[in-house]
């Protein structure tokens, strides 16, 4: 794996909370703000799980996303609540550290 931090940044959009990746183009939605986290989780060790399936390194193929995400994640406030660990095999290699923020 290239990154060893990834960043999200978390915002709404109508009824949905958008969880957009921004080292990969990468984004998935929650209808409640509480469950950012555990799909978090989800989302990273899915992918993971799938690269490695398919004999590539995590992340394979995508881009960075587009720069009004990363504007949006400078402008967003830090996400306070823990993250959970997520727990990789081995062979998946190693647990990127994750930074969240919120954008109002």
């Amino acid at each position: 794996m290239n990154e060893s931090r990834i960043r999200a940044v978390v915002f709404k959009e109508g009824n949905w909370w958008i969880l957009q990746l921004l080292e990969y183009d990468l984004a998935t939605q929650v209808r409640h703000l509480e469950d950012f986290p555990s799909e978090l989780g989800r989302l990273l060790f899915g992918q993971m799980e799938a690269n490695a399936a398919c004999g590539v390194e995590p992340f394979h193929g995508f881009s960075r996303a587009p720069k009004r995400y990363w504007e949006m994640y400078e402008a967003a406030q830090p996400w306070t609540e823990p993250l959970p660990s997520i727990a990789l095999p081995e062979d998946l290699g190693s647990t990127p550290a994750v930074e969240a923020r919120v954008a109002s």
